[in-house]
């Protein structure tokens, strides 16, 4: 019997063209935009948790009432 998935080899990505894309974000604009973020997580994990919470409450009830 032979294992397929060890078999398998998957064909690489296909790799766009030099020139043709560019990233939607440099690595340091995200580090600029979490780090302040990820702090504050940090300092008030009981109030991130809650924040976090009721926001999802709130897109939950936006989508239903769609």
């Amino acid at each position: 019997m032979s294992n397929s998935v060890a078999d398998f080899r998957a064909s690489p990505a296909p790799r766009p063209e030099a020139g043709t894309s560019r990233p939607l974000f440099k690595s340091d604009d995200v580090r600029e935009l979490v780090e302040p973020l990820q702090s504050l997580i940090v300092q008030y994990p009981g109030t991130a948790l809650a924040s976090a919470f009721l926001i999802g409450v709130a897109i939950a009830w936006w989508i239903k009432r769609r």
